[in-house]
C-alpha cells in the first residue's frame, strides 16, 4: 500500500494559485534526486487535466515517442496503436494546445526530468519558447510544469541570463528535504529519541524515510538499510555522485575528508592529494550547487577567512563516517562489530543534527524575544579562555541588537551540570562584547532533563526546552 502524501502544504497552496489564474502560467520545480519532486507533481496534478511525461536519459526519437505518447493516451486513453511519433517538439506543443482548448479548466502540461529532453535534444528550449510567446500565451488555459534533478541545469539552463527560457516562468520552486517537524509527519509511530537518528541518518530525504520500518528499532533500520549486501542505501552516495559528475573519485576523496573533520580548503586538498587549494576550488562549488556540502561562516562574522566547509547532507555524512570503506565486510556479512560500533557512537553523531533541528524549531516560534534575522551557530577564538570556542544556536535580531544565544546537548539527563549554565553565559557575554549585542535571551536544548536542572535553569533565568517540548502546540 502507498503512503499517503505529507507535507509542501506551502508548495501545494502556490501550485494550486497559479492554476486557478486566468493566464498562462510556467512553473519550474527542482530539487536534488528523491527529494520528492515527482510526488509533488502527482499529487497537485490530481483530479485536473494533465498531461505528464518524464524525459529519459535517451535519444532524441525514443524522447519524442515517449511524449507523443503521453499527449496521444490524454487525448484518447483507450487507444491502442502506440506505433505513431511526432517528428518534432514543435507538431506536439501545438498539439497540447489543441487539447487545451477542448477542456473545460486550464490543462497542466508537465515535462519531468526536462534536463534529459534537453540532453537529447538540445533545440527543446528555443523550441518550447516559442511556444509559450506564440501559441500558450495567446489562450492562457495552459500551466506548464518544467522540473529536473539536475540543480546546475535548471538554475542555468532554464533560470538563467542565458537560457532561451529566461523571463517566461511565473513560478519557482526549489524542493528541499523535509525538517524535522516533516519527518514526524512521515513517521508517526516512531518514538522521538529514535526520531532524530531517522532524521540524521536520511538527511530528511523523503524516498529515504520511506524506506524506514516503524516497527523495528534504530539498530534493526540501520542495519537493514545500510549494511546487508544489496541493502537500499547500503550504494547510495555513491550512486548519486556516479549520476552527477563526471569525476566521482575525486569528489568521494573530498567528502571522505570531510566526513573525517577537515573543514579548510588546506587540509582538504592535501588530505586528498591535489596540487593547491585553487584546484580544489572547482570540486567544491560544484558539491555546493548539488547541496551535498555547504561553506560555513559563524554568524555575524564578516572575515571569510574564517569559512568552513562541511557535508551538509546527513545522510552523506553518515554514510562516509561509517560505511565508506567496509564495503568488503558488508559483502562478506561481517558487519555485527561495525553495528556495534555505529551504535556507540551515534549519540556523537547526533549531536550536529539536534543542532540543526533546534534551529528549525526556532524558526518556527511566534513566541519569541524578537523576529529572527538570522539563525546559525558561531565558532572563533575566545580571548578569555585563550581557545577556540563555539556556539550551537545564535539568532540575531535584524539591527543585530539583540540575540537568542542556545546550548544543544543530546545527552542523557544525569550528564547535565551547573557549569554547562556557566559556559553558556560565558560564552553570550563573549559573543556580546564582541559584536555589540545588548540584549540576550539564553536558552538549553536537551534531549532529556532531571527535575533539578530543570529547576536551575529557572532560577537562572535560561529557558529549558526539551526534544519533547518540540511536538507540544
Amino acid at each position: 500500500m502507498s503512503q499517503p502524501f505529507i507535507a509542501r502544504e506551502a508548495e501545494l497552496t502556490s501550485l494550486a494559485d497559479m492554476y486557478q489564474s486566468p493566464r498562462f502560467e510556467m512553473a519550474v520545480i527542482y530539487g536534488r534526486r528523491r527529494v520528492g519532486k515527482t510526488s509533488l507533481i502527482k499529487e497537485f496534478i490530481k483530479n485536473k487535466p494533465a498531461i505528464y511525461v518524464q524525459g529519459i536519459e535517451a535519444t532524441k526519437e525514443l524522447n519524442l515517442n515517449y511524449l507523443s505518447n503521453a499527449v496521444l493516451d490524454f487525448e484518447n486513453p483507450d487507444r491502442l496503436d502506440h506505433q505513431f511519433s511526432y517528428s518534432d517538439f514543435k507538431d506536439i506543443f501545438s498539439k497540447v494546445q489543441d487539447l487545451a482548448n477542448k477542456q473545460e479548466s486550464k490543462l497542466i502540461f508537465v515535462l519531468d526530468e526536462f534536463p534529459y529532453f534537453a540532453q537529447s535534444a538540445p533545440e527543446i528550449s528555443s523550441v518550447l519558447q516559442f511556444a509559450i510567446d506564440h501559441v500558450f500565451k495567446e489562450y492562457d488555459n495552459i500551466m506548464l510544469i518544467l522540473c529536473g534533478s539536475s540543480m546546475s541545469f535548471m538554475q542555468h539552463q532554464v533560470l538563467g541570463h542565458q537560457s532561451p527560457l529566461y523571463g517566461r516562468k511565473t513560478g519557482q520552486f526549489k524542493i528541499r528535504p523535509f525538517d524535522i517537524f516533516d519527518t514526524k509527519k512521515m513517521l508517526p509511530l516512531v518514538k522521538n529519541e529514535d526520531l532524530l537518528a531517522y532524521y540524521g541518518i536520511t538527511g530528511g530525504i523523503p524516498q529515504y524515510l520511506s524506506f524506514i520500518d516503524q516497527e523495528k528499532s534504530v539498530e534493526e533500520n540501520i542495519g537493514r538499510l545500510f549494511l546487508r549486501n544489496n541493502a537500499i542505501l547500503q550504494d547510495e552516495p555513491n550512486v548519486l555522485l556516479q549520476e552527477e559528475l563526471r569525476k566521482p573519485a575525486t569528489y568521494y576523496s573530498i567528502l571522505v575528508a570531510l566526513a573525517q573533520g577537515k573543514t579548510k580548503p588546506n587540509e582538504i586538498y592535501q588530505a586528498i592529494g591535489l596540487s593547491s587549494a585553487s584546484s580544489l576550488s572547482p570540486y567544491l562549488s560544484r558539491l555546493q550547487e548539488l547541496e551535498m556540502v555547504e561553506r560555513k561562516l559563524p554568524i555575524l562574522e564578516k572575515n571569510t577567512k574564517n569559512a568552513i566547509y562541511r557535508i551538509s547532507d546527513t545522510m552523506f555524512q553518515f554514510w562516509f563516517q561509517y560505511i565508506s570503506g567496509q564495503q568488503d565486510k558488508i559483502s562478506l556479512g561481517r558487519t555485527s562489530g561495525l553495528l556495534a560500533r555505529i551504535m556507540a557512537d551515534l549519540p556523537n553523531f547526533l549531536g550536529p543534527v539536534f543542532e540543526k533541528a533546534c534551529q528549525e524549531w526556532t524558526w518556527k516560534q511566534d513566541a519569541l524575544p524578537f523576529d529572527p534575522q538570522e539563525i546559525s551557530s558561531w565558532w572563533g577564538y575566545n580571548p578569555a579562555l585563550n581557545r577556540q570556542d563555539e556556539v550551537d544556536l545564535v539568532a540575531t535580531s535584524h539591527d543585530k541588537k539583540e540575540a537568542i544565544i542556545g546550548e544543544c546537548k543530546w545527552r542523557k539527563a544525569e550528564k547535565l551540570s551547573p557549569q554547562m549554565l556557566d559556559t553558556l553565559r560565558s560564552r553570550a557575554a563573549l559573543l556580546s562584547s564582541k559584536f555589540g549585542i545588548t540584549k540576550t535571551h539564553l536558552c538549553f536544548f536537551v534531549k532529556e532533563s532531571t527535575p533539578s536542572f530543570k529547576d536551575l535553569t529557572e532560577s537562572q533565568g535560561v529557558r529549558l526546552i526539551l526534544f519533547d517540548d518540540f511536538w507540544k502546540d
